[in-house]
């Protein structure tokens, strides 16, 4: 019963996919009746019927027992010649009222479970062909494979109405966490403020990268409530900036990690060229960049932003001397969740950080590219339009 109702077919209306099949019954096998039965507990439902008589061919359905109960009880098709001399069959309904005198019905199943029948019926007695059986089978396995495909179709909309009802409500999710996390942040703004009433100016770069932290997470929250994730994309808001500016400050809210792990954080070469960017996601993809760097550089070592201009952009590149990347990690660096072997050892990312990259450079018109050598260091860039 389960797979009766998984298959929809009850109190369907007629359809001309079904009812070509009890047509080409009716013509292949010349016989006057020919329909294809769905059981329940109560009824035998005509899902599709050609030469049943009124009312049977009206109401679409039949009560108590017929020949296709019977059908039931074996995957073997059922084949009656001559109802009146059977002692059960003589009896039925419609051998007594429809007259119905020889038949042949074959199991239509469902994940494996008969669900009803397909069935031809002769008001005279017939010996039907081995020929004209198999006829019968191959008709009810077609209408088997329709049934099997729509109930395929239904189950796979349900399962994308599912994701995306999950996929909403993790929108909803993260749009709730990035509202929440703007209360901590004014906290942390309130007391930055009194803070630096009463700290010295030699604690003003340390006051100023912290302040430059908040604001970038305060924009990451402010993307995360308005963008609706992926399929919004990212939302950008563009200004004119210098690119010395943006390196500077990039550096410095990256020079702590960087004094931490003992590596060099230094400014290279800066073409003196102005952007129209959106700076604080320019200045995340700086920082995931930079941070990148110093996790797989050893102390000691180097890290350089540059920016070097030519014709109509200008080229912002994060070189280090770290361990270098394989062609084919390389490949694979700006997919998003993948991470090499090392990184999966370390297990501390998830290996979206230069996907991040990629999605921000794009949003300001720009492309993302990496050069690496293992054992030598690695240099990311991403070129962007001139004002």
């Amino acid at each position: 019963m389960r797979a009766v109702e998984k298959s929809a077919m009850l109190d369907a209306p007629a359809e001309e996919d079904f009812d070509v099949a009890t047509r080409l019954a009716v013509r292949l096998l010349q016989v006057p009746v020919s329909y294809v039965s769905i059981i329940d507990q109560q009824r035998d439902f005509f899902a599709t019927q050609h030469g049943l008589p009124a009312p049977l061919s009206v109401l679409r359905q039949n009560t108590g027992r017929t020949f296709c109960h019977y059908v039931l009880e074996s995957d073997e098709p059922l084949v009656v010649f001559d109802a009146l001399q059977h002692p059960v069959l003589a009896v039925l309904q419609s051998v007594q009222a429809m007259g119905a005198r020889s038949y042949v019905g074959v199991p239509l199943k469902l994940d494996g479970q008969i669900i009803g029948t397909f069935c031809v019926v002769d008001m005279r007695p017939r010996s039907w062909s081995s020929s004209e059986v198999e006829i019968l089978q191959q008709l009810a396995r077609s209408v088997g494979r329709e049934i099997a495909l729509r109930c395929a179709a239904a189950t796979a909309r349900r399962e994308a109405e599912h994701a995306l009802a999950l996929a909403r409500s993790r929108e909803e999710i993260v749009a709730i966490v990035a509202h929440d996390l703007r209360t901590p942040l004014q906290v942390l703004e309130l007391s930055m403020a009194l803070l630096q009433r009463g700290l010295k100016r030699e604690h003003d770069p340390a006051m100023k990268r912290m302040t430059t932290a908040i604001n970038s997470i305060k924009h990451m929250a402010d993307a995360l409530m308005t963008s609706h994730a992926a399929k919004s994309g990212v939302d950008v808001m563009k200004r004119a900036i210098a690119a010395t500016d943006l390196l500077a400050a990039a550096v410095d809210m990256m020079r702590p990690i960087a004094e931490r792990e003992q590596i060099a954080l230094d400014i290279g070469e800066v073409d003196a060229a102005t952007l129209f960017i959106d700076y604080a996601q320019m200045l995340r993809a700086l920082g995931n960049l930079i941070g990148n760097s110093l996790k797989y550089s050893a102390p000691g070592t180097r890290v350089v932003v540059s920016a070097r201009g030519q014709v109509d952009t200008l080229l912002l590149c994060v070189s280090d001397q770290g361990k270098g990347m394989s062609i084919g990690d390389q490949a694979r660096a700006f997919d998003s969740g993948w991470q090499g072997d090392e990184g999966m050892v370390r297990g501390d990312g998830a290996g979206l950080g230069l996907a991040i990259v990629k999605k921000l450079a794009q949003a300001n018109g720009g492309q993302v590219a990496i050069a690496s050598e293992l054992g030598m260091g690695t240099t990311v860039s991403i070129t962007l339009p001139r004002q």
